[in-house]
């Protein structure tokens, strides 16, 4: 067998000889390809690219002086008399199985010449790829082969710039459309004292900005991220960073009462530059210290900005918000199906208002694969129902993509105001949760299904039905006409849904039994299965089914990836500050801003008498029956921990920690949020935690997962020469910067030239 630089310089030596023939003549004419062998019949090894005349060829880089011999060279001029190969690189060239040879021979008779080169196939699969981190476990049948036959168009297509889609075509001019609102203006219109900017929407028009503001409805109606606002006296927070879909705001045209505007009226200036389908709304500054977060993790460093090449053009004059015109590789629009429109308006019309008294509330559970639009389903159809009802259940099954906690956590919340941004930017705390302490529940399926149990009869037991509220929520917020006495539940699926996953997702839904399920459909090798089993089938019978189409990468795809998303939402969790008042009953507490002004490593922590404050801590995950108590306070040290509240008893005096002991039991405990242990002795703890001091009080268990801190969270960002806390970087423990010690310490290497035995 020829190597390719054989084969290469065979051919050369032929080429100059004239009176010699070729032994493969192309002809760029002919529709077809031939292929020649000498001697025996060709091996399994296949070519990976054809043999194209150089004037077809592209480009070619230059070979590196003294490169070293292929480690293969020897063995392969050996047998050169056995087969010559076609094309460059072919000793690089992934193997094929016997059933591959026959379908490419089959196939490489029929492919026309089209001038390009045929793409390199993509491994099925790599040593030196990384296991999937979340609970999208189907990550690792992505790469699948790909097909023989390449479309040529597609291949065209990849090299034709796109064409910028338009943004915004709201054009504001001052005095005309645009108006800035004085002090007077502004305080009787209930306004803040922030400066204000009203802007009149003709029908149909679109603006689109990014970074972070308040928006409120005056007159007329918007569409926001597929939620119809209208006005009011509520100032809805928009984050709008580029690291996801960028949200348009588009006027509708709607005439009667929803056109009027809410008391009180107008200024005059602007009521007699409105027209009679004219929306009017205002912009203000919203001032959250979100956009410190890019300090912290620098990969998302100014993503609350446009880039260099998207100028802001026009300036509203608010110091967080610009506008953009056209989108681009860095800031994509947000994209809502048709479908979703159409089903999302006929499911909710089926739960009319009338009929709010029923026996069972709307129990919707969205459904779907990875990549698919499944949670942006999921927050779109939470924020449509939070415009119907005062408050909605969100009850969160994925653990990698949590809408309102950190990775690792099941939880039930409870949000009374849309939510318009990603899930780093609203952080809320639960109702009730349980701390799975992984981004997979592959680790602990018995511990996670008990915990969605667990919080589906809170929900049925304790939320569902709010009668004992009506009379004050009434009373408190006279001019809040939406439904009170019933809290619909919207259930996020986890995207895993293939083999162990497909069987919890069965069993979820058994347990939630849903009034609605939103499935997305997508391409059938990934849609769920027909065949089901009877307790399955049965909750499916009588619940509504709605198929919606799938989002596709392309129209939600970025430069992050969804290890970055958890990454920046837990950093946000740590640095968010939350009311220090407890709230009302079922009341939604969300960040109200984030501390970036130190990082972790120079925040005051909490100190904790483990003596005193702790009953008991437990450590869980794959290894964890192997950590002795000699032990523990190595690894509690640095380690991310859930605060759990507990009804069991303790076992006596002081802290008591069991080796191999099971994660509290979900029916008798809840965690009130996560905590980040920063330094231990035998008897102090010092942790961090955005948890208000109330809830502390009650949570006497800690709870130690396979979640650990990003290194982000360990870093030092007010320096340059990447010292932590005053300590030289080669020094901070738990962090080694350059090449590691010991085996396995460096990047494995992966030898993809080794062949089979029969191709020796």
């Amino acid at each position: 067998m020829l190597s390719a630089v054989a084969a290469r310089k065979a051919r050369l030596k032929e080429a100059s000889s004239p009176e010699k023939p070729s032994p493969m003549v192309l002809d760029v004419s002919t529709p077809t390809i031939r292929k020649t062998t000498i001697g025996k019949p060709p091996s399994k090894r296949k070519s990976s690219q054809l043999d194209i005349p150089p004037a077809l060829k592209k480009a070619k880089k230059e070979k590196i002086p003294n490169k070293k011999p292929r480690y293969f060279e020897p063995a392969v001029r050996a047998a050169e008399q056995d087969v010559i190969l076609l094309g460059d690189e072919g000793a690089d060239a992934s193997v094929a199985s016997d059933s591959d040879v026959g379908v490419e021979e089959r196939l490489l008779d029929s492919v026309p010449v089209v001038g390009l080169q045929q793409p390199a196939r993509r491994r099925v699969w790599s040593p030196s790829r990384p296991m999937p981190d979340s609970s999208d476990e189907d990550s690792a049948d992505e790469d699948g082969p790909t097909s023989l036959l390449v479309d040529p168009m597609k291949l065209v297509s990849t090299s034709v710039e796109e064409v910028p889609e338009s943004l915004s075509t709201f054009r504001p001019i001052p005095e005309q459309n645009s108006f800035y609102l004085t002090q007077d203006e502004a305080t009787a219109l209930g306004l803040s004292s922030d400066s204000a900017l009203a802007l009149v929407l003709p029908p149909s028009s679109t603006l689109s900005l990014v970074g972070t503001y308040q928006l409120r409805v005056l007159r007329g109606s918007v569409s926001l991220l597929g939620v119809r606002l209208h006005p009011s006296r509520i100032s809805h927070r928009v984050f709008a960073p580029r690291s996801s879909p960028i949200p348009i705001i588009e006027a509708l045209s709607e005439r009667g009462e929803s056109s009027k505007s809410t008391h009180p009226p107008l200024p005059a200036r602007i009521t007699s530059s409105a027209g009679g389908l004219d929306s009017v709304v205002v912009l203000q500054d919203l001032r959250s210290g979100v956009e410190g977060l890019g300090r912290v993790v620098r990969s998302f460093e100014g993503v609350f900005q446009p880039t260099r090449y998207e100028e802001n053009d026009h300036d509203f004059s608010l110091s967080g918000a610009s506008m953009l015109t056209r989108s681009s590789r860095d800031a994509r629009a947000f994209y809502m199906p048709r479908s979703w429109e159409t089903v999302l308006s006929s499911s909710l019309q089926t739960h009319p208002v009338a009929e709010h008294v029923s026996t069972k509330p709307m129990i919707s559970l969205v459904r779907g694969p990875k990549n698919s639009g499944k949670s942006t389903l999921a927050r779109t159809l939470l924020n449509r129902l939070s415009i119907r009802y005062r408050r909605v259940a969100f009850l969160e099954c994925d653990l990698g993509q949590s809408e309102f906690t950190p990775g690792g956590v099941v939880a039930l919340t409870v949000i009374d105001q849309p939510v318009f941004g990603p899930p780093f930017t609203h952080p809320t705390l639960p109702h009730q949760a349980h701390y799975i302490g992984s981004t997979s529940p592959r680790s602990s399926p018995s511990h996670y299904l008990g915990a969605i149990h667990a919080l589906m009869q809170t929900y049925l037991l304790d939320l569902q039905f709010a009668t004992s509220l009506v009379d004050v929520e009434e009373s408190d917020h006279p001019e809040d006409d939406r439904i009170a006495d019933v809290i619909p539940l919207v259930v996020n699926m986890m995207g895993w849904t293939k083999g162990l996953g497909e069987d919890l997702s069965r069993k979820i839904e058994a347990v939630v039994e849903p009034t609605d399920i939103f499935e997305l459909e997508v391409p059938v090798e990934a849609t769920w299965p027909t065949t089901q089993t009877e307790p399955f089938a049965a909750h499916s019978d009588e619940a509504t089914i709605h198929r919606l189409e799938a989002i596709p990468p392309s129209a939600q795809a970025t430069r992050f990836t969804a290890a970055d998303h958890r990454t920046i939402a837990l950093m946000s969790y740590f640095h968010a500050v939350f009311p220090s008042t407890p709230p009302r009953a079922l009341q939604q507490v969300s960040a109200a801003a984030w501390n970036t002004a130190l990082p972790l490593c120079a925040v005051p922590p909490y100190e904790v008498d483990t003596n005193v404050a702790l009953d008991r801590v437990v450590v869980t995950g794959p290894g964890s029956e192997d950590v002795a108590p000699t032990e523990l306070l190595r690894v509690l040290n640095g380690a991310v921990v859930g605060l759990v509240h507990s009804e069991e008893a303790s076992a006596g005096e002081g802290t008591a920690y069991t080796q191999g002991a099971a994660a509290p039991d979900p029916i008798s405990s809840t965690c009130v949020g996560l905590a980040l242990v920063r330094g231990v002795s035998p008897e102090h703890l010092h942790v961090l935690t955005p948890v208000p001091p109330h809830l502390l009080t009650t949570a006497r268990v800690l709870v130690k997962g396979e979640l650990e801190l990003p290194v982000w969270g360990m870093l030092d960002f007010r320096t340059e020469n990447g010292d932590v806390a005053g300590v030289d970087r080669a020094r901070v423990p738990y962090l080694r910067w350059g090449k590691g010690e010991g085996v396995g310490a460096e990047r494995r290497r992966v030898r993809r030239n080794l062949m089979r035995k029969g191709q020796m």
